[in-house]
């Protein structure tokens, strides 16, 4: 592929391969700087009116209404949990802080609300007051896929008394225009919602060599399964999970990114945004990217100094770098990915923000982080 093309041809070249490829069945990719879009593109089946599944790049725009909150002094990072919701506070839980909450230190990562529980109030707070600890708060990182960001939907009811989905659209979406973003989108709204396909095979052998452990295939499909129902079953998608379930276009998800650089609307109190993009809070060892730190602050990865982390595959000739957002963002570059090869970022100190997301959820882990790489780092070049 030439040199002297322009990054965003390459970029479409790249998308589009995938597409044809049968890997994304549909994509999109939006650019923004100085708070406007100056890219914004659909792919495969997709139109620039449908929204996709964001998966966990949900997580920072649901940390976001927690940090109103934080500025507006009705919680704290010190304040516990059971501080504001007693019931929570069982079973050792009721030391778990606001911030080990936001940092995924606060012990209960593999903590689930099952399925008969989760569409009602009742139902998940019952749930969650149960949860046991699986290892002392604050003592080591480890990712909650979603169980962390149900406890902080539950703070912001009980803090603000209003339904979770109703502040964040009444405290964030709505002030910042973005109609197209949205966490628990109503059965008759549906419409324009990408439907997720996994694609692709498990790279079974390859991920045991490299941990070491043998990994059961059935419970990879049964994770798979789980995946899908954030994106696909309507009942779910109308609750809308708070640390996966948001749906959007890419251009919304890059205009919120710019305005966590600027705050030109003056959501957030300066000095507990700036805490939130810029100040590594959590710099314990990453289980997901061995050698490397989680880098994590209250409620984004924030990129932080190269530190040379890769992984070495046995398939592979040359490692992978494992440095977030396609390797392309300085140390001030931060963000959030998710499943099915969401990635959305910003980076201060070119002032852009990026987000790609698709409706191929691939089950090629590796391979899909090496395709974010070859894309994400053509970004920086519009520099």
């Amino acid at each position: 592929m030439s040199s002297t093309k322009r990054p965003l041809a390459v970029i479409r070249e790249r998308i589009q391969a995938a597409v044809d490829e049968g890997v994304w069945p549909a994509a999109q990719f939006a650019v923004a700087r100085h708070n406007e879009t100056v890219a914004f593109e659909s792919f495969g089946d997709a139109r620039e009116t449908d929204r996709f599944c964001l998966f966990s790049a949900t997580k920072p725009i649901v940390a976001s209404l927690v940090w109103q909150l934080l500025g507006e002094d009705l919680i704290s990072l010190e304040t516990r949990v059971a501080e504001v919701w007693p019931e929570f506070g069982v079973h050792g839980k009721d030391v778990v802080t606001v911030e080990q909450v936001l940092l995924h230190t606060c012990g209960f990562p593999n903590a689930a609300i099952e399925p008969e529980a989760v569409v009602t109030r009742k139902g998940r707070t019952a749930r969650m007051a149960d949860w046991w600890l699986e290892w002392q708060p604050g003592s080591r990182y480890e990712y909650h896929s979603l169980a962390a960001h149900w406890v902080l939907a539950e703070v912001v009811q009980r803090v603000t008394g209003q339904d979770y989905r109703e502040a964040l659209r009444a405290r964030v979406l709505d002030p910042l225009a973005l109609e197209q973003l949205e966490l628990g989108v109503p059965k008759e709204q549906q419409g324009g919602l990408k439907p997720v396909t996994a694609t692709g095979k498990h790279p079974i052998e390859t991920l045991e060599a490299l941990t070491g452990c043998r990994l059961d295939e059935a419970v990879q499909d049964a994770n798979e399964s789980a995946v899908l129902a954030l994106a696909n079953d309507p009942e779910l998608i109308a609750m809308g999970a708070p640390g996966g379930g948001a749906f959007s276009d890419a251009a919304s998800v890059a205009l919120f990114y710019q305005e966590l650089m600027w705050n030109s609307t003056e959501l957030w109190r300066p000095d507990v945004l700036a805490d939130a993009t810029g100040h590594i809070r959590n710099t314990f060892p990453d289980p997901g990217r061995v050698g490397a730190s989680a880098n994590r602050s209250i409620g984004l990865v924030i990129a932080g100094p190269d530190d040379g982390a890769v992984l070495r595959v046995p398939s592979r000739e040359a490692p992978i770098p494992m440095r977030p957002f396609g390797g392309c963002t300085s140390p001030r570059g931060f963000g959030h990915g998710g499943a099915g090869g969401q990635s959305a970022w910003a980076d201060p100190e070119t002032g852009l923000s990026f987000c790609l997301l698709t409706s191929g959820l691939n089950r090629d882990v590796l391979a899909d982080h090496e395709r974010h790489i070859l894309i994400e780092s053509l970004v920086s070049r519009w520099a």
